[in-house]
């Protein structure tokens, strides 16, 4: 999500949380991803959304013939992905609407995953957003991802 906001950066996939879908509903999506891309995983869409989706695994889909980039799909697996759906940020690009997950919540998990690039974007997000950030609920998240040494070592 940094480089929406123009943080240059080398990325190989997007991860994509999408509403528990029926399988009807999901096979129209499969068909309409389809035009433009392919799943990596299976070329079957009763197997993706059974095996995988339905089982808490995400599916990968990328650009035909083209591995890089790819975008990963999941429904919500657990309660923050269920807040992030419920409360995610509306953002316009290109004249097309995207929902986010909100930076209260994508700092602190950009903490938690830990690796270099992840604290850069946590480090580039906080500055970016740092006066229009709920601190209480940005703080919330910090405690329950036990993310309170990395915020004060690289973000304060």
């Amino acid at each position: 999500m940094p480089i929406l906001f123009g943080r240059s950066r080398n990325s190989e996939d997007v991860d994509i949380i999408i509403e528990k879908l029926t399988f009807k509903q999901f096979d129209e999506l499969w068909g309409e991803l389809g035009k433009d891309f392919e799943c990596i995983i299976t070329g079957d869409p009763k197997e993706a959304y059974d095996d995988y989706l339905s089982a808490k695994h995400s599916v990968r889909f990328s650009i035909k013939k083209q591995f890089i980039p790819n975008m990963e799909m999941k429904f919500p697996k657990n309660d923050l992905d269920v807040w992030t759906l419920e409360k995610k940020w509306r953002v316009f690009m290109n004249g097309r609407r995207l929902f986010i997950s909100p930076m209260e919540l994508q700092i602190p998990f950009k903490l938690f995953l830990g690796s270099e690039k992840d604290i850069e974007d946590a480090k580039y997000l906080y500055l970016l957003f740092k006066g229009k950030l709920d601190k209480k609920l940005l703080w919330s998240f910090i405690t329950k991802l036990k993310v309170e040494k990395s915020f004060k070592r690289y973000l304060r």
